[in-house]
């Protein structure tokens, strides 16, 4: 099955790993490519609100037909009325196929208006244009991402953003049978703009080290330039790993080897302190591994600021855990702060702040905002999010995007994996404002009933 690995923005989009490997963030949605505060905009119809992209099934879930789409935002935020979704007839697929949902997010042919990768269950993948309507069919082939690999062990990593500094966005492919070494994986650059057929402007190879296995690429803005760096993410199951930083030029992306990240659940990048230059945010859920019997190896989690401006990865780390200053509660061995990360600006004051996640083993029981300034991340006074309940499952992290304009970026929970394909979703929205997110969220809604 193709997936990208973690969260968000996606995606992602917002993406999450299958069940059984430890999630990991997804960068490339948490700093646009010039290095500037925010989270990267997903807006499929060019109006200035943040949108969804959501999949699922139409009526009856075992012979429903498939969809892709998105909700689009709006002054009210999201809402199920302004949906937008497409089935295999109309995109347009050969065969009918049964579509797996959005692999990634991307303006891929330059008009303003982000576009959907999508996969289908015969491992093609297309791209799914947006427009002012909202993303549009017919699907185009993008021939770099169809296989013929057995199901199941092919597995498609993307970074999505500029890195060239031309002003096109750009895509790092790595593709690889799961479990098999680098010499058994395509890694490929694709410089853009796409035209109309899903073509490049340029494919070349792009060279990785040779000593990892199972790596995900994700996009990550190393030192605030205008050029999208790569991380590659380390196949990991609980236990914390470290990760390849890889710098971009003028050239495209994997010019130098920059060097490797601390030790690490999961990770982010955001200008927490404002200076303009990228930040490091390491998180370490104090759960190496939640097999029996690793019991005594449970730890408080946290998470660790690596500021730019001091050179993040030769910098001093700034630890903050539910002891911090202005933190509610107390750190306990296995509390999970730090297990996910999330990055916008929530209050509006121009410096990013970080959503992180807490609870025991899968468990998102809270979520804290820690919120940026001249000195960094700091507690935030107040008592954490408590996610609302439901029977479908765990409300997980999904996004933190502007969904309703304001200037405030919001905080989007959802049920269970936002990348389990096929299935519809719960999601609970909590709107960002000067003092942060409210007690209750402001809107929830499933997509079942699209």
């Amino acid at each position: 099955m193709k997936y990208r690995i973690a969260l968000p923005p996606l995606l992602a989009v917002a993406m999450i790993t299958a069940a059984g490997c430890g999630a990991a963030t997804d960068l490339s949605d948490a700093r646009p490519a010039n290095g500037e505060a925010g989270p990267v905009p997903i807006d499929v119809d060019g109006d200035g609100y943040g949108d969804l992209p959501i999949s699922g099934v139409l009526g009856d879930p075992e012979d429903g037909d498939s969809y892709v789409g998105v909700l689009l935002g709006g002054e009210d935020g999201l809402s199920p009325e302004r949906s937008v979704i497409l089935t295999a007839t109309d995109l347009d697929l050969p065969g009918s196929p049964t579509l797996e949902g959005v692999l990634d997010t991307g303006d891929l042919d330059g008009d303003g208006h982000t576009d959907l990768i999508v996969t289908t269950d015969d491992d093609d993948g297309y791209l799914v244009l947006g427009g002012p309507e909202g993303p549009t069919g017919p699907a185009i082939p993008l021939s770099w991402l169809s296989s013929d690999i057995e199901r199941g062990l092919f597995a498609v990593s993307l970074a999505v953003g500029d890195m060239d500094g031309d002003g096109h966005t750009d895509v790092a492919f790595l593709d690889h049978i799961q479990g098999g070494p680098i010499d058994e994986r395509e890694s490929l650059y694709h410089r853009g703009p796409f035209d109309a057929e899903g073509e490049p402007a340029e494919t070349r190879d792009l060279p990785l080290p040779e000593d990892i296995w199972d790596a995900e690429l994700a996009a990550f803005d190393a030192d605030g330039d205008a050029y999208q760096d790569l991380i590659l993410i380390n196949g990991r199951d609980e236990s914390p790993a470290t990760d390849l930083i890889l710098r971009s030029g003028p050239d495209g992306p994997a010019e130098e080897v920059v060097g490797q990240t601390p030790l690490s659940h999961t990770r982010a990048s955001g200008d927490v302190d404002g200076d303009g230059i990228a930040d490091l945010l390491i998180g370490i859920s104090g759960i190496p591994n939640n097999e029996p019997g690793y019991e005594h190896e449970l730890r408080p989690g946290y998470v660790d600021t690596l500021l730019g401006s001091e050179g993040y990865l030769d910098a001093e780390p700034i630890r903050l855990d539910r002891d911090g200053e202005g933190m509610p509660g107390d750190a306990e061995d296995g509390d999970g702060f730090g297990k996910e990360l999330l990055v916008g600006d929530v209050d509006g004051d121009g410096y990013d702040d970080v959503v992180s996640v807490g609870g025991p083993v899968y468990s998102y029981e809270e979520i804290f905002l820690l919120l940026g300034g001249p000195e960094g991340l700091r507690g935030t006074g107040s008592g954490p999010v408590n996610g609302p309940t439901s029977e479908e499952g765990t409300f997980g992290p999904h996004s933190l995007m502007d969904y309703n304009g304001d200037g405030y970026d919001d905080l989007l929970l959802s049920t269970g994996f936002p990348s389990r394909i096929g299935t519809s979703a719960e999601y609970a929205l909590y709107l960002g404002g000067p003092d942060g997110f409210s007690d209750e969220p402001d809107t929830i809604f499933d997509t079942t009933d699209l």
